[in-house]
């Protein structure tokens, strides 16, 4: 079950992909949330959480699957950059999060402010 639906994202977060391939990335954006959370969402039950951050969790949500669209056949590259004459690609490490999953910037700081990303809990 994705944590946000295609109503919040089209109707809340103002997104422009269509249903179906929406319906599916927030699916898919949910899972890498739940891992970059460590289970924690899952364990605990998203109606368990505060409203801050079941909000948080849905804009995060939102925001990792316009990151996939946009970047899908990157982010399963095994090579984290390449060159080629003048022109140098490489891949940050710093929107990576737990279990390796890379993450929108925006998606890891909403989780941030929720508290179930360290790993001390």
């Amino acid at each position: 079950m994705a944590y946000a639906d295609y109503d919040y994202y089209k109707d809340v977060f103002k997104g422009e992909l269509e249903e179906d391939k929406a319906t599916k990335l927030l699916e898919e954006a949910s899972d890498q949330v739940d891992r970059l959370t460590h289970g924690r969402i899952r364990s605990k039950g998203f109606d368990n959480l505060t409203e801050f951050q079941q909000a948080n969790v849905k804009k995060a949500v939102c925001y990792q699957a316009e990151f996939i669209d946009k970047y899908s056949e990157y982010l399963n590259m095994p090579i984290n950059g390449y060159s080629a004459g003048d022109i140098s690609l490489s891949f940050s490490e710093e929107n990576k999060g737990p279990g390796g999953i890379t993450a929108d910037k925006k998606t890891l700081d909403y989780l941030s402010q929720t508290g179930l990303t360290s790993r001390r809990l």
